[in-house]
């Protein structure tokens, strides 16, 4: 098949930042997100994400589309950087899907023979080059099949957070994706690595003729929603009712394990979600006994202490005894200490949090770090 370029002006970003990963608490709260972070140097996450889309497109074809409850945060961290007009505001949290088709029905309106390609806000890449290229490539893979492309890693481990890419055949560098699985349990992942399976990175490209054309046969209630959207896509009033009649579901259930035009390329850059205290240890400097601090300031003094990864405030000395594999998460208001093999487990233990009067503010209200 003939490659087609495709150019600048049809090249759309869009960038999901609504979320509210609760994995990262107590740093990451509702009100305040592991994209706002700075956890690696003077940026937030976000601001991070956004340098890196600048490289791919220019500043009017970038989309960030969040939560109203975070809407005047990513204007400030975005300013000077993204027109303010680019920044959606979602009424309501109902997931990936919504958000993609929310984020594609405006796109539309203004180029509906763009490609899209959106990724979420909170990732940590740091080659950009290597980004660039294989976005790059990607965009000329979507704009020349009928297929939904994505950026697929190879695992380091078991881990039941991810999605999983099973590949079916290699050809000039492109995979087809046999099959997907969203969150698999610990067993399952570890059949799927054997399989030859993937990360999925949460990447996804593809044109507004092919997303349209996989929600309308895979999801006829989204696919309503779309219609509703497309030619009033910045009317409030409909835009709350297109959020009311959504369900709650993520692009990679929706679409992904559904579909079967799923192409996938295999990451040449460097990537995490950083969703977890495992991962950020992993990506953090570290000292002669594998110990690594969030905060440069944070004094540590560590006795018979392996592999651990500590946040403290400021100049606050935080000393350690015995202890191996471990984070120590310390804020003014709250302190967590968990093992870093088990450190996906506090999704449960903010559940538990959430579900007192006494320890609900815990979550929903900013850590006094901020």
């Amino acid at each position: 098949m003939q490659q087609h370029p495709i150019s600048a002006k049809d090249t759309y970003i869009l960038i999901l930042c609504g979320g509210s990963d609760p994995r990262l608490w107590p740093l990451s709260r509702a009100d305040s997100p592991k994209q706002f972070l700075k956890l690696f140097n003077t940026e937030s996450i976000l601001q991070q994400t956004v340098n890196r889309a600048l490289k791919i497109t220019k500043k009017e074809n970038i989309f960030l589309i969040t939560n109203y409850k975070y809407l005047n945060r990513v204007k400030k961290e975005t300013t000077g950087k993204i027109p303010p007009s680019n920044i959606i505001s979602e009424p309501a949290k109902k997931n990936t899907t919504m958000a993609i088709i929310y984020g594609t029905s405006i796109i539309k309106n203004i180029n509906p023979d763009s490609v899209i390609i959106t990724f979420p806000s909170d990732h940590l890449i740091r080659n950009t080059n290597l980004f660039k290229t294989d976005i790059l490539s990607g965009s000329i893979l979507a704009k020349n099949t009928n297929s939904v492309i994505t950026i697929g890693t190879r695992p380091l481990n078991p881990n039941p957070s991810y999605g999983y890419l099973i590949p079916k055949e290699y050809k000039k560098g492109v995979i087809t994706v046999s099959k997907f699985v969203e969150k698999p349990d610990f067993v399952q992942a570890q059949k799927l690595i054997s399989q030859n399976a993937f990360w999925n990175s949460g990447i996804y490209l593809f044109s507004v003729e092919t997303i349209i054309r996989e929600i309308a046969k895979n999801q006829p209630s989204y696919f309503k929603i779309l219609n509703l959207l497309e030619n009033n896509p910045k009317n409030e009033k409909v835009v709350n009712k297109a959020y009311q009649l959504s369900e709650n579901l993520p692009f990679d259930i929706s679409i992904s394990e559904k579909t079967k035009n799923l192409l996938m390329i295999q990451a040449s850059f460097d990537w995490s979600d950083i969703g977890e205290w495992g991962s950020i240890h992993n990506h953090s400097k570290k000292d002669e006994n594998n110990i690594s601090r969030l905060n440069t300031d944070t004094q540590i003094v560590s006795y018979n202490s392996k592999n651990c990864l500590v946040s403290g405030k400021e100049k606050k000395l935080i000393g350690l005894v015995g202890i191996k594999n471990v984070a120590v998460i310390d804020t003014p208001d709250a302190l967590l200490v968990c093992s870093l093999d088990n450190s996906p487990n506090v999704r449960d233990l903010v559940g538990q949090i959430v579900k007192s009067k006494k320890t609900i503010n815990y979550f929903l209200t900013k850590s006094k770090n901020d």
